[in-house]
C-alpha cells in the first residue's frame, strides 16, 4: 500500500463562484487523466456555412481559458470574428486538436460513401 506524502497543486475558485466556499480545483496525476466525453448533439463541422457560428462558439468554448462569455467572445460582434482573432494566437497543439476533430467528420463521410458505392 503506497501512501502519499505529497498533495497536487490546487486552486480555490473565483470568490463570486456559488461553491468557491467549500469547492477547490486540484490538478489530476498524469497517470489519472481523463478524457472529456461531450453529450449531445454532435460538434459542428468548420467546412459547413450553416453552423460556422456554432462551430466557432464550440471550439471557444473548449479551448480558450475563460471565466465568462465575455472573455470568450469579448469585443467583437460575431462568434466567427472571436474565433479568428482566437486562431491567430492559439497554440500549435491546439490547433492539431481542432483540426483532428475535423477529420473525424471527414472520415465519417468517407465511410458512408464507401457504403453507398457498394450498395449501388
Amino acid at each position: 500500500m503506497k501512501i502519499r506524502t505529497h498533495s497536487r497543486p490546487s486552486f480555490n475558485l473565483h470568490d463570486t463562484h456559488i461553491e468557491s466556499q467549500t469547492h477547490h480545483l486540484v490538478i489530476r496525476h498524469p497517470d489519472r487523466r481523463c478524457v472529456p466525453v461531450p453529450i449531445g448533439p454532435s460538434l459542428p463541422r468548420r467546412d459547413r456555412s450553416e453552423v460556422r457560428e456554432r462551430y466557432c462558439r464550440v471550439m471557444l468554448i473548449l479551448f480558450k481559458p475563460w471565466t465568462t462569455v465575455w472573455n470568450l467572445r469579448g469585443i467583437f460582434n460575431t462568434w466567427a470574428d472571436a474565433f479568428e482573432e482566437f486562431v491567430k494566437m492559439c497554440p500549435p497543439e491546439k490547433l492539431w486538436i481542432m483540426k483532428n476533430m475535423q477529420i473525424l467528420h471527414e472520415c465519417k463521410d468517407s465511410r458512408d460513401d464507401h457504403f453507398a458505392n457498394r450498395r449501388q
